[in-house]
């Protein structure tokens, strides 16, 4: 397994779609903060609930704010960075080669995951960084121990991206195709966005929600005290979604007939 992360850290270097990624996702915070400083003078004070991140403190959010970006982007590169494998033959010759496919399986997994790990601490380092600049570091209402805030919401939006992630990765390993895997990454992210809006018509299905990782990216104000308790259950909704989804994709390519 070693040897294939070692492969693709190459190809992924050598290529431009890593790259391309990565500068959307650093133009991004910046993109955010002129619209700020715009809103900010010509439509009067910022409030924190309705814009999110207002200064350096709250900068920790804009993985929230810009999720849906975020996850677009990723789904296109995610798209790309697997389709072309099928497309190119590179997956039959390292089947050939005695590679597992279980193995050549998670190992997509993890560069994605790593990538997108990388690509949440640029923006929220980003975004501290310039809204501390221009707004002042400030606080965060009702935040008492920024610090243990900061981890805790890292590592609950990390999961909770990482698990959209992963069910990029097992539509792209199903469909095996740059132009499926595009359509149908962009049409599972729309979907789950109006999905919860539709479960929340009907008491009976409200609950199943929350079942969904995009739901808590959309619904829920990750700076309020309530919904900080609710993390715990974030993260387990997350780690159940990437067994699940890491589980059908793994099968399906598996029980793909390679030619």
């Amino acid at each position: 397994m070693s040897n294939l992360l070692m492969a693709d850290k190459v190809k992924l270097f050598r290529s431009k779609k890593m790259w391309v990624s990565l500068l959307i996702i650093t133009f991004l915070p910046i993109f955010q903060l002129l619209n700020t400083i715009s809103k900010n003078n010509y439509q009067g004070k910022l409030v924190q609930k309705a814009d999110i991140v207002v200064n350096g403190a709250t900068g920790v959010l804009m993985p929230v704010k810009s999720f849906l970006v975020v996850l677009i982007i990723f789904g296109a590169f995610i798209s790309l960075y697997i389709g072309e494998e099928f497309q190119n033959g590179t997956i039959r010759n390292a089947l050939s080669l005695g590679v597992s496919r279980i193995k050549y399986y998670m190992t997509k997994l993890l560069v994605t995951f790593c990538l997108t790990l990388i690509s949440t601490v640029i923006i929220t380092a980003l975004s501290i960084v310039m809204f501390d600049m221009y707004f002042g570091f400030g606080d965060i209402a009702g935040i008492d121990n920024y610090s243990l805030y900061f981890w805790k919401l890292s590592l609950t939006v990390s999961l909770l991206i990482f698990s959209v992630i992963s069910i990029y990765v097992a539509i792209n390993f199903i469909v095996r195709s740059i132009s499926l895997g595009i359509i149908w990454t962009f049409l599972f992210t729309i979907g789950m966005g109006f999905l919860p809006g539709f479960f929340q018509q009907f008491d009976s299905l409200k609950e199943m929600t929350w079942w969904f990782a995009e739901s808590f990216l959309i619904y829920k104000d990750f700076a309020l005290p309530n919904v900080i308790d609710e993390f715990p259950k974030m993260i387990f909704v997350s780690i159940i979604t990437i067994i699940i989804s890491t589980i059908i994709g793994c099968w399906s390519f598996y029980k793909a007939d390679i030619k």
